[in-house]
């Protein structure tokens, strides 16, 4: 009796399933029945964090977004974004953030700032993403040695305090959606990581010989479209008491550097200065009787001199080199005016156009230093980075006469920004060899963690509108209001 209700049970159970299946396919087609041509277009377009929780929706969008064919359609149609991490001389964060900005016609970024002078905090769930992720730590493994040598019977993971001289890596340059980390001082070790993937790689290090021989170095990474090859450009100073300025490169997943020779030219022009990647070459600026750009083709593995903007260049550290839609850009702050130049058509000087000319001339206290353009917007705005005073900068030619500033607050009063244009690309895939091991900063740093990283990260909207020049930035600050970025 008991066996055929069972039974009896099993077959209902069998029918109210097939029933709800009938019902469901009454209801249309679902989004997982879209052809995967489709779907990948849809997926690409969404923020970096809604496509890492798409991951998680079941295990075929977890393969399709894994695949490396994604990867590359997304960073085809991928745009640059500020990478901000914060800063502090006695600490060394390993979490970074990136700015995501879901634009649309009439997105203004003014809109989602409020108005000064509040102190209340608010959530913004729309059109801001801060999606968040890990780089790596230099001398990890004594870091986490240390860790477990302190660690005791508790299950919570042991927070551990590191000095920024001996743990933390310093941004470089950004390339294709790889992030190029070296050594504060000495340019040595170097790191390719991707933030968004967790991998990174260790360059091959100098010889305890070499290292000692070597002054000055200075590297920045870039990739050769005709090879589809990720190389390093290394420049450094050898030999006493005349020192030769020496070249290597490296290719990733390589065991050893190349040598180049000599430098084609002075010091100053292998300094590699604000190195930028753009289509195959890197860029920097350099002095001699004039401010200059150079470049090196990675392709042909050539140097190459570029032309300036139509005016000279008078502060160097006022000077910016960077992207902005796709196109080479120079910032330059001056007494009266912040001017942005793009080189639209490459190699000709006609083509540079000036993008953004901002007035600061009219009575508004406004600080120096250097600028760096982070995003151009749809709207027709822009969005920078001021180095003097560790802000984000908005501005519209159209609706605002000044800027508005925009500070990060969580972790310290500072933080670094660079511009990076987010990747899926795995690191295993773009490696020439199998000669260097690609690790994960999600699997090796797990078990600890670091001051302040479980904090939120507030946005400070500094009020721009100080009455005369003579006010210190101190007093600069004491006007503003606090709101917090989700």
């Amino acid at each position: 009796m008991t066996r055929k209700r069972k039974s009896t049970a099993k077959a209902i159970e069998i029918g109210n399933k097939g029933k709800q299946i009938q019902q469901i396919q009454e209801m249309g087609p679902f989004i997982s029945d879209l052809p995967k041509s489709v779907l990948q277009d849809v997926l690409t377009k969404l923020p970096i964090r809604s496509i890492i929780m798409c991951k998680r929706v079941c295990k075929a969008w977890y393969s399709l977004i894994s695949d490396h064919e994604f990867a590359k359609l997304h960073l085809a149609q991928a745009e640059a974004c500020p990478l901000v991490r914060p800063s502090a001389p006695t600490r060394v964060s390993r979490t970074v953030y990136l700015l995501e900005l879901e634009e649309k016609s009439d997105f203004d970024l003014k809109d989602y700032v409020g108005d000064a002078g509040t102190s209340e905090c608010i959530h913004f769930h729309l059109r801001m993403n801060f999606a968040k992720f890990k780089i790596p730590l230099r001398n990890a493994d004594q870091a986490i040695h240390a860790m477990r040598n302190r660690k005791g019977r508790t299950k919570r993971k042991p927070c551990i305090k590191l000095e920024p001289l001996d743990h933390k890596y310093m941004y470089v340059n950004s390339c294709n959606g790889l992030l190029f980390l070296a050594e504060t001082f000495y340019n040595d070790p170097l790191v390719v990581c991707n933030p968004i993937t967790g991998e990174f790689i260790q360059l091959p290090e100098a010889s305890e010989d070499e290292s000692r021989e070597r002054l000055s170095i200075r590297c920045a990474l870039g990739y050769s479209p005709k090879t589809n090859q990720y190389k390093v450009l290394r420049v450094f100073s050898q030999g006493t008491p005349n020192l030769v300025r020496m070249i290597e490169l490296y290719t990733l997943g390589q065991s050893s550097w190349k040598s180049l020779g000599t430098a084609p030219t002075s010091a100053a022009y292998m300094l590699l200065t604000l190195p930028t990647y753009l289509n195959g070459e890197l860029y920097w600026f350099y002095y001699e009787s004039s401010y200059e750009i150079a470049s090196f083709d990675f392709d042909n593995e050539q140097f190459h001199s570029v032309p300036t903007p139509p005016f000279e260049l008078e502060e160097c550290q006022h000077v910016s080199l960077g992207l902005l839609g796709g196109s080479l850009c120079v910032c330059y702050a001056h007494e009266n005016c912040i001017n942005v130049w793009v080189m639209e058509d490459y190699g000709t000087q006609k083509s540079w156009t000036n993008r953004f000319s901002i007035k600061t001339d009219d009575g508004v206290w406004w600080p120096k230093g250097l600028y760096e353009p982070m995003r151009y917007l749809k709207n027709g705005g822009l969005l920078m980075f001021n180095h003097s005073t560790v802000t984000l900068i908005y501005y519209h030619p159209r609706n605002y006469r000044s800027l508005i500033y925009l500070k990060l607050r969580g972790f310290s009063p500072y933080f670094e920004a660079i511009s990076h244009v987010p990747s899926f690309i795995s690191l295993k895939d773009i490696l020439m060899g199998n000669d260097v091991e690609v690790l994960n900063i999600n699997s090796r740093c797990a078990e600890c963690k670091l001051p302040g990283e479980t904090r939120g990260l507030d946005l400070v909207n500094l009020d721009a509108d100080v009455a005369s020049d003579d006010r210190s930035f101190k007093e600069f600050r004491m006007k503003q209001g606090f709101y917090r970025w989700q």
